[in-house]
């Protein structure tokens, strides 16, 4: 029987998810999990405002990633050190019960937001867990943990967590989809998952960026009533928030300062400015009651004014209009963004969408993928079918493409005429080339007849495929450009067919 090992801790809410989905699945007791320390000095840099900021967008990121995983943003990490040695002295008094203690150590961090380092967090779990309160922790605990600590370190993984191995040589980095998860246990080998932090995939729960020039201690109480219901980023700089406020932008955006009135004033008219269809709403959280401020703020743009020293239940209602606000807004702005006919997205937020993605990639530094797709034949279809019949072909090959393409973060847009494109931010080359095939022959298998096809007797797609890495250079232009390449090179090879270029092959 094969045996798998995991390497994760606990502060980590990559390593936690992941615990979940196996806990799901039913799996934890096929795998032996070895908790390492990621950060063996968390405690020197935990309270600083770039440490907060990563920690808000690993868990903005797993959200994403993982949405069917219940995950809030905690205060902070804890030191995981004496938990994970409580985990090794239970596994020696019942495994399965040791398991249990593991997975209510991980929820008591990352959804009640408690620390684990505190004795009293770990003796409940111990108790809920069914375990002895009183731990004795001794030097084999010790060492054990030393030598997972050492083989993780010593091993080819890059420092990386959470790491997923099997004794036939597989190992997986990051977090891996729960299809990619099953899979691995089937004996496939899958891609590992970059734990990226800035620019990940969105998400469908909404996003408030919350930026102060103090310390987060003071308004944590805000964060708190909103740290379950809505993705939270804390951006660490002025300049970082800027950047986020530019490529990815929020739905909320609060800002907190005690001596710096005027700048955020400033940056609130900025930001009302450079708004140009998605308006950024944005409230100022002050710890007093300050009438002069309250209008000042009114002046400059601000949506809402809130006071720390109200009631959290009345912090949490006044966010949660503007959040709805806003989200009307969206729906509103959006309608003018899909084409009427095909019910898809349009040129406009096709161009849109290419640099936004464009610039997200470029942070990443990942892969951004264009599929061209057109109806082979179609003035021959609509020239013999007539004008209605052309209409119904291209609202229904638009819609099949838009089954198929089921990724939240993917889009689907009608390019022009019966050109269709997808945008596929984070995709590998081999999935981007299944999922054109699959839209190919889902396209065939309509069976749309068209009797005056050259290709064949039903409507028939020809698709040009195009991969760039944005962070080594290039434009989207370019990508448009190869992927166009690509479509021609598909329709030259006798169409219904899909066709790859690369940089490399120009």
């Amino acid at each position: 029987m094969l045996q798998y090992t995991v390497y994760a801790d606990l502060n980590c809410p990559f390593c936690y998810a992941l615990h979940e989905q196996l806990h799901q699945f039913g799996l934890l007791e096929q795998l032996e999990w070895r908790l390492v320390e990621h950060a063996p000095d968390i405690e020197v840099y935990n309270k600083t405002a770039e440490s907060q900021a990563e920690l808000a967008s690993e868990v903005f990121v797993v959200r994403s990633r993982a949405p069917q995983v219940e995950l809030a943003l905690p205060k902070k990490r804890s030191d995981s050190r004496f938990a994970s040695l409580c985990v090794i002295q239970a596994a020696e008094i019942d495994s399965r019960k040791a398991i249990e203690l593991r997975r209510l150590l991980y929820r008591a961090l990352w959804v009640d937001g408690r620390d684990i380092a505190d004795v009293s967090v770990i003796y409940e779990c111990l108790i809920e867990a069914g375990l002895p309160a009183e731990v004795n922790i001794e030097e084999p605990q010790e060492n054990l943990l030393s030598n997972w600590q050492q083989s993780w370190e010593e091993g080819d993984y890059n420092l990386r967590i959470p790491v997923l191995s099997c004794d036939d040589g597989r190992t997986t980095l990051g977090l891996p989809s729960p299809e990619d998860l099953i899979a691995f246990f089937k004996g496939e080998e899958i891609s590992s998952q970059d734990q990226v932090k800035p620019g990940c995939p969105r998400s469908e729960q909404q996003t408030i960026a919350i930026y102060c020039d103090h310390s987060l201690e003071k308004i944590w109480p805000v964060i708190a009533v909103l740290r379950n219901e809505y993705n939270i980023l804390l951006p660490s700089s002025l300049q970082e928030l800027k950047t986020l406020l530019h490529d990815d932008p929020p739905d909320l955006l609060l800002l907190s300062t005690e001596q710096q009135w005027q700048d955020m004033f400033a940056l609130c008219r900025e930001c009302g400015e450079n708004q140009d269809e998605l308006p950024l709403p944005v409230a100022f959280i002050s710890r007093d009651t300050d009438e002069q401020l309250e209008l000042e703020a009114y002046n400059a743009g601000a949506s809402d004014f809130l006071i720390l020293n109200r009631s959290p239940a009345i912090l949490q209602a006044r966010i949660q209009i503007l959040m709805q606000l806003k989200h009307s807004q969206d729906q509103l702005a959006r309608s003018a963004r899909v084409d009427g006919l095909t019910q898809v997205n349009n040129r406009r937020e096709f161009e849109r969408s290419i640099e936004t993605e464009w610039r997200r990639a470029q942070r990443s530094k990942r892969n951004l993928i264009l599929i061209m797709i057109d109806i082979d034949h179609f003035k021959t279809f609509n020239d013999f079918y007539g004008h209605l019949a052309g209409d119904g072909c291209l609202r229904t090959v638009a819609q099949t493409i838009k089954k198929t393409v089921q990724r939240a973060q993917d889009m689907v847009c009608r390019y022009g005429g019966e050109e269709f494109a997808v945008i596929l931010p984070d995709t590998d080359i081999d999935g981007a080339i299944t999922l054109a095939e699959r839209i190919r022959q889902a396209v065939a298998d309509l069976g749309i007849k068209h009797e005056k096809s050259e290709t064949a007797e039903i409507i028939t797609v020809s698709a040009g495929l195009a991969s760039i890495k944005p962070a080594q250079g290039g434009t989207p232009h370019e990508l448009i450009q190869l992927a166009d390449k690509g479509l021609y090179a598909a329709k030259a090879g006798g169409r219904n067919q899909v066709a790859l270029i690369s940089p490399a092959s120009e």
